[in-house]
C-alpha cells in the first residue's frame, strides 16, 4: 500500500487597490448614514412619532453594529405592525 502525502495550500489574499477603494466607499456610506440617523435625535418627539419611531429606536439603531439604517427601518416596521395589531382588538 502506497503512502500519499496530501498537502494543503494556504493562500494569502492581498487586497488590491480596487478592494481598498470599495471598502473605503462602503465605510464612508455607512458613516454618512450614521450621521443622518444621529441628526434624528435633534428632532422633536412628535416628528419622530410621525415617522413611526422613538428616540429609543434611534439610539438602538446607532448602537447596532451592522447597517444602522436597515435596523431603524426594521424597528419602525415592527412598531407599525404592532400598532395595527392593537387597533384590531
Amino acid at each position: 500500500m502506497a503512502y500519499t502525502e496530501q498537502t494543503t495550500r494556504t493562500s494569502i489574499l492581498i487586497p488590491g487597490p480596487q478592494d481598498l477603494i470599495r471598502a473605503s466607499k462602503k465605510w464612508m456610506r455607512r458613516n454618512q448614514k450614521r450621521r443622518e440617523i444621529a441628526k434624528l435625535l435633534r428632532q422633536e418627539d412628535w416628528a419622530l412619532m410621525d415617522m413611526g419611531i422613538t428616540r429609543g429606536d434611534v439610539r438602538e439603531a446607532l448602537s447596532f453594529k451592522g447597517d444602522s439604517s436597515l435596523h431603524l427601518r426594521a424597528l419602525a416596521a415592527r412598531r407599525r405592525f404592532w400598532a395595527r395589531q392593537s387597533s384590531r382588538i
